[in-house]
């Protein structure tokens, strides 16, 4: 056992990853057992080989010897060790691949939990009357937004869906204010959303002049506001008489967003599907054909 604390001791980021191995190498075929029998490394190699994980075929005749003695007994807990910690140290690369599939996994089933939620949450998605839209008369398809306005993707994916909104005079936008870069953000959407309040019709121009420029912060804010002929004074008024209800009304929106997966800007629901990142205008046309087909 002491060369086990020893080694862990001086690299402590091996613990995660050696609680991996252990478990890699139990699926395998538990090459040892505590009960005394004899086992050789040439052995564990022959079978770690003859059976690499799935996601990790790459390392199909790259596992490394771990340098111990083939011959070695294997007789307690701390033998089984040894081999671990040595086999982690000659083959890295397995574990890095091994974690990056577990996350890959984990991500995967986080989005598929979320996606389920979708259908749970239409009232506060697509009906919440807070948050500013655009709605074109007779829309027969809703795209929920959430969205950055520090956010580079954000500003990609608002030119792709403008693009969108020429072409398609049928599709209504929602959007959602979802600041999760920093303080600067937070104070742009607090002034969006009292634009909203102040004049709803006017959002969307307030809104697609600050994704096409730099401006951050509460000043820069009114500063677009000021120049799209929307009244800055009024907007300021509403900042401080319903600072607590705009507060809500982001954290509501943190909220939601994190019930349904969103976990980086900009996300979509389209339909009950969540889409996130920046999207080419062909795949926004095929999302928004499927809705319809649905019909």
């Amino acid at each position: 056992m002491s060369f086990i604390k020893k080694n862990l001791s001086e690299k402590p980021s091996l613990v995660k990853p050696v609680a991996i191995v252990v478990a890699i190498i139990l699926v395998i075929g538990g090459v040892y057992s505590l009960s005394g029998k004899k086992s050789q490394q040439s052995e564990l190699e022959q079978k770690t080989e003859e059976n690499v994980p799935a996601g990790l075929d790459f390392l199909k005749g790259e596992i490394k010897s771990s340098g111990l003695d083939k011959n070695k007994d294997i007789d307690n807990v701390g033998d089984v060790e040894e081999v671990i910690v040595k086999w982690v140290e000659a083959n890295p690369q397995a574990i890095l691949q091994s974690v990056a599939n577990m996350q890959q996994k984990m991500m995967q089933e986080q989005m598929q939990n979320a996606q389920k939620n979708i259908g749970n949450k239409k009232e506060e998605l697509f009906n919440d009357q807070n948050s500013p839209q655009y709605a074109p008369e007779n829309y027969d398809v809703t795209i929920v937004e959430f969205f950055d306005y520090s956010c580079g993707y954000c500003k990609k994916a608002q030119a792709t869906l403008e693009q969108l909104l020429k072409e398609d005079k049928k599709v209504r936008v929602v959007y959602k204010e979802f600041p999760i870069l920093g303080q600067p953000s937070h104070e742009v959407s607090q002034v969006a959303l009292a634009v909203n309040m102040v004049s709803p019709s006017s959002y969307k121009k307030f809104h697609d002049a600050l994704m096409k420029g730099n401006e951050r912060g509460k000043d820069g804010a009114l500063k677009v506001a000021k120049s799209v002929g929307i009244n800055a004074a009024a907007v300021e008024a509403v900042l401080t008489k319903d600072a607590d209800k705009i507060s809500s009304l982001i954290q509501a929106n943190l909220t939601l967003g994190n019930s349904i997966g969103i976990n980086g800007t900009p996300g979509f629901v389209i339909g009950e599907e969540l889409v996130p990142g920046a999207l080419e205008l062909s795949t926004l046309k095929e999302k928004i054909a499927a809705v319809r087909a649905k019909k």
